[in-house]
């Protein structure tokens, strides 16, 4: 009896064998035959956006949707119907951060710009003209001449990380909505956009395929709020690059407030401290690593790679960075930075400039 069921056992278990063994054959032949047929199959899913902090889900067409009203197309030159058929450029997207017409764009996006106009998803066209630039970050904000109740996004409260799900939100000719979502993979790093070109601080990088159109778009998280301003970074760095979007959320506060531009030294730089120095054979400091064309520092001599020890006899450290504001420095004040450079200590006068202006 033992005997007779082992042997039902047995072959029991054979057959459920075999039918994996047929199954998994099977379903291999199968995947072969659409590969063969079809080539590589690409998997097609519906992304959500978790909002966290108590919101709800969203879905990137959703979010896009949401910010379509704000989302602008500025013309840099004179565009007619003859310049939409053969493709030519003279647009570039922008995003509403106001209600009376402050609109905020790239300034690779209206470089070289021969006029300046804004026209809104409804339909209108504002004559538009430069109010505030932050070249350091790249960041420039145009007026719409006497528009009225536009829809604004608003700014993130946070900056985003690497891992924050995000969406850029664009618009282009005979296309209401051009929406590239990604993963943000590094923030904080500085970006040059090719040869000649200022090297722009803070900017950030997104794991999706970039739309050149796209220039001058707001990256959105997923409340929808502006956490970057997209930018053609036409092979720069990986991905969508996007340029810092509390920057940008600063220079419109300096233009809402009626303040004073901030102050700004116009380099970028890490401090290091004296066991990292002392492993690289330099002083500690500050260790410049971008320089803003026709800035403060520039004027004053200052490279990438220089290490400014001092400021006015201020030692640079973790607690007192080469950063304007950082020191309690004020636009148009003259100041002595010490810096090394090649084993060699020197000296120069700064002088501090603006944020919003061409030196700044």
């Amino acid at each position: 009896m033992i005997s007779r069921l082992s042997r039902r056992s047995q072959q029991l278990v054979a057959a459920v064998v075999l039918s994996a063994c047929v199954g998994v054959v099977g379903g291999g032949l199968a995947a072969w035959a659409i590969y063969a047929r079809f080539g590589p199959v690409e998997r097609v899913v519906t992304q959500t956006i978790n909002v966290g902090g108590g919101g709800t889900a969203s879905s990137a067409a959703g979010i896009g949707q949401q910010a379509s009203p704000a989302i602008v197309e500025i013309a840099t030159r004179s565009i007619g119907p003859q310049d939409l058929l053969g493709g030519t450029s003279g647009l570039a997207d922008g995003f509403i951060v106001s209600s009376d017409g402050l609109v905020v764009t790239s300034i690779h996006a209206v470089h070289g710009a021969t006029a300046l106009n804004i026209a809104t998803a409804d339909g209108r066209l504002f004559p538009a003209t430069i109010v505030r630039a932050d070249p350091v970050h790249g960041i420039v904000a145009l007026r719409a001449a006497n528009a009225q109740g536009l829809t604004p996004l608003p700014f993130a409260s946070q900056d985003p990380r690497p891992g924050d799900v995000v969406v850029a939100v664009g618009h282009s000719p005979f296309s209401p909505l051009t929406l590239s979502t990604g993963v943000v993979s590094s923030t904080g790093r500085p970006l040059a956009l090719g040869d000649g070109e200022p090297v722009l601080a803070d900017a950030l990088t997104v794991d999706a395929t970039p739309d050149p159109r796209q220039d001058g778009a707001p990256l959105l998280s997923g409340a929808g709020a502006v956490v970057g301003v997209v930018v053609d970074a036409a092979g720069s760095a990986p991905g969508v690059v996007a340029l810092s979007g509390r920057a940008a959320a600063d220079l419109v506060q300096s233009i809402s407030s009626g303040s004073a531009p901030a102050p700004t030294l116009g380099a970028a730089s890490i401090v290091v401290d004296a066991a990292t120095a002392a492993a690289a054979g330099m002083p500690p400091g500050a260790l410049v690593r971008t320089v803003a064309v026709g800035g403060p520092a520039a004027q004053a001599g200052l490279q990438p790679g220089d290490v400014v020890t001092s400021v006015s006899g201020t030692s640079i450290d973790s607690a007192h960075p080469f950063d304007a504001e950082a020191l309690g420095l004020t636009p148009s004040q003259d100041v002595t930075v010490t810096f090394w450079r090649g084993g060699a200590t020197q000296s120069v006068t700064l002088t501090v400039g603006a944020a919003g202006s061409a030196s700044g």
